[in-house]
């Protein structure tokens, strides 16, 4: 007898992506219809409950009338006069009607369903619990099992007294079977105030992706000017898609952005290019390609690759939309092949790098091609283990731009331990033997064509663990001493005939004081014949296990002097290197970390950093943040993410160097956050990572209306970068 697809349909269209539920907003209950009191049925039979009823059985009509109840599951409908034709199997509510649902609410005056899986219904209002969405149409009808029809509807998310936008529509087509809605001669209205109008619409009525514009984005910056991209999204296949974007800007011109991705079974990836036929500012045409793909070739072989290229120099620094992006200065054109075998793995690898960079002595390397062999077996305690790593590898590069030599290089390693620990203890005894050689490619009589090392490191790394409990401040805690000694022996071999390929000097942390080689690459290993001396204390809650504070110092002492060291580097004469001390702390929304690196023979710092965060949730962090290095740098960097009221929300970063006594980066916003609406105003100024003089400023302005998108999503990344801890909820 009741029929409730009509219902159902009508909800499909306003359950798709359009609605989402929100926090600020009154609850729909407040002005939606109270639901009845009735418990939910668990049978399929159809209950009913009226004041009055007649009942004319040779005609086949009752007719219901007063406080009307129709329930079904949960599903309950209200009218004061309902009239069921049992002929044609017809239900009609005559006067005012409300329906509820666990998940809305719809009410009318006036219902007719049929046994034909039609129907319609007049000056309908409807409300979404859930999804808080809410609306009306003048009528709707229901013209089979699968397509509705609405006339003159509206669509919100905001309170319905005095609604800051809707969207309404002449005519609204939903095609369940298809998922695919159509409104004709939709405008959107903010304030009453009709700003976008179009005479169709199409959307998709679930979850589904659909082809069509995406969200607008708006920016101003001094190397764009103004700007507005348009996306239009292409929902090629449930396994790949791709999206065209139209980028305008006031200085430059137009410029074309296609997205490719795809996520295959074995396969996945993403391609972008970007062209401008004529940039008004740089004089000509300019582009940029960038490839990502991984997938799998066979059993254990897969492949990564990663390809970038741009037209010009100066591409980012002037379409970049980020210092990160701004200041690339080398774009890397790498495929790898990979194989995992059962204990070791083998890499094939080409690898090459576009500069923008115009320093010549910037340009790294090519690999052309880097084949690389590595065990990879568990390590087990108080047995023999064995690693071992081969690589061969040809090094090349453009001598027109740079003389340098170039050649290939085979490096052999192969390290023996016996490890030893337990709960109390640890001592490891390792040997490590390297054979290098290459093969050079030189113009340069000096130069030898063909060189050989051969070279040992014998070391012994071991540690204590003592804890104890104590009590402060009324908890019980955990506190640790780890004694930690370091020894390592590597014999001298003059290594000033090789060339550097791809090898530097680690920067000295707590990590480093325990490395058997101070430099990556296989082009240098250091002759230390060396100890270390190192102490960490830990304060932990008993209960969780969670880390209060952490402590850490520690140093090297040299036997002999360092005189492996890189080309035009002064020699390490002193017995001991620089104190290396860390700290970290955490309780509560409280963070903080510390790193000071002191020289005894100087009697100065070398290195100073600390960073402290305050981040009790996602709506509240304070960052401040202080870098020293002796000579190059001292900077602080301080930014935050916080409310001033449930609906106001500023943030901001100052980066200041107090070394040259001025701003690297200055960013500051406010947002706005309604019930149905937000606004986001971003400014930023920056330091040219370039030139270093001048200063490049940007205003970015993102409007949300809540259920419907997004206007304006520029400055998502940008806060991602400065502010650390940034969740986008936007």
């Amino acid at each position: 007898m009741f029929n409730d697809r009509l219902i159902w349909l009508l909800f499909f269209y306003l359950f798709s992506p359009l609605a989402h539920a929100l926090d600020l907003c009154r609850p729909m209950t407040e002005f939606s219809p109270t639901r009845p009191d009735l418990t939910p049925l668990e049978d399929e039979n159809i209950h009913l409950v009226a004041d009055e009823g007649l009942i004319l059985e040779k005609q086949g009509i009752a007719t219901f009338t007063g406080k009307v109840l129709l329930q079904r599951f949960e599903q309950i409908l209200q009218t004061d006069h309902l009239v069921y034709d049992r002929n044609t199997d017809e239900v009609t509510a005559k006067d005012k009607f409300t329906f509820w649902d666990k998940n809305y609410v719809i009410q009318g005056n006036h219902l007719h369903l049929t046994n034909t899986q039609q129907g319609d219904m007049q000056q309908a209002t409807y409300w979404l619990l859930n999804w808080r969405g809410h609306g009306r149409a003048d009528k709707v009808i229901q013209k089979n099992q699968h397509i509705i029809n609405l006339d003159h509807s509206t669509y919100t998310t905001c309170d319905p007294d005095h609604p800051m936008w809707q969207i309404q529509a002449a005519t609204t087509e939903l095609d369940r079977k298809e998922n695919v809605g159509v409104s004709r001669h939709a405008t959107l209205r903010v304030f009453d105030i009709p700003i976008f109008y179009t005479p169709y619409l199409s959307y998709p009525l679930d979850s589904q992706r659909k082809s069509g514009f995406l969200p607008p984005t708006l920016g101003n910056s001094d190397q764009v000017g103004a700007e507005f991209s348009l996306p239009y999204y292409f929902n090629l296949n449930p396994s790949y898609d791709a999206t065209l974007t139209t980028r305008m800007m006031s200085r430059r011109g137009v410029a074309l952005k296609g997205q490719f991705r795809y996520l295959l079974d074995e396969h996945a990836g993403q391609w972008e290019a970007e062209y401008s036929p004529y940039d008004r500012s740089y004089g000509g045409s300019r582009s940029s390609l960038a490839l990502k793909h991984a997938g799998k070739l066979a059993t254990r072989w897969t492949t990564d690759i990663n390809f970038n290229r741009v037209s010009d120099n100066r591409y980012f620094e002037d379409l970049g939309n980020t210092l990160s992006i701004a200041s690339l200065t080398h774009l890397e054109q790498r495929a790898d092949v990979l194989y995992s075998g059962s204990g070791w793995n083998f890499l094939s690898r080409v690898q090459k790098f576009q500069t923008l960079d115009p320093n010549p002595a910037a340009r790294p390397y090519y690999r052309l091609p880097q084949l690389l062999l590595k065990t990879a077996l568990p390590v087990k305690n108080k047995q023999f283990n064995i690693e071992a790593t081969a690589e061969l590898v040809r090094f090349d590069r453009d001598n027109e731009i740079i003389q340098s030599p170039v050649g290939n290089r085979l490096d052999v390693k192969t390290i023996f331990s016996y490890p030893y620990r337990t709960a109390g203890t640890f001592i490891i005894p390792k040997l490590s033997l390297r054979h290098t050689q290459y093969q050079l490619d030189s113009q340069d009589t000096l130069i030898k064509d063909s060189l050989n090392r051969n070279l040992f490191t014998a070391s012994l790394d071991s540690g204590l663990f003592f804890e104890r409990t104590v009590n402060w401040f009324d908890h019980d805690l955990l506190q640790t001493l780890e004694p930690r000694i370091f020894y390592r022996y590597t014999p001298r071999r003059t290594q000033t005939d090789i060339p550097i390929f791809d090898t530097a000097e680690y920067d000295l942390s707590f990590n480093q004081l325990f490395r058997d080689n101070r430099f990556s690459g296989a082009d240098r290993v250091d002759d230390g014949h060396q100890i270390t001396f190192a102490l960490t204390s830990r304060l932990a809650q008993q209960h969780d296990g969670t880390e209060l504070l952490r402590a850490s110092i520690g140093q090297v002492y040299y036997f002999n002097d360092l005189t492996v060291n890189l080309p035009n580097q002064p020699r390490e004469t002193n017995n001991s290197s620089s104190i290396v001390t860390e700290l970290a702390s955490q309780y509560h929304a409280w963070q903080a970390q510390a790193t000071w690196r002191w020289n005894p023979h100087a009697g100065d710092t070398e290195y100073n950093a600390f960073r402290v965060r305050y981040h009790p949730d996602s709506k509240h962090i304070i960052n401040f943040g202080y870098r020293f290095r002796k000579e190059s740098l001292e900077q602080t960097d301080i930014s935050f993410y916080y409310p001033l009221h449930p609906q106001w929300r500023v943030l901001g970063r100052w980066n200041y160097s107090l070394q040259d006594h001025k701003d690297v980066e200055m960013l500051a916003g406010v947002e706005y956050e309604s019930c149905c609406w937000a606004v986001r105003t971003v400014f930023r100024r920056y330091l040219n990572p370039f030139t270093e003089r001048s200063y490049s400023n940007g205003i970015y302005l993102e409007f949300e209306l809540k259920g419907l998108g997004s206007i304006g999503k520029k400055a998502k990344d940008l806060l991602y970068e400065s502010i650390p801890g940034f969740r986008d909820k936007f």
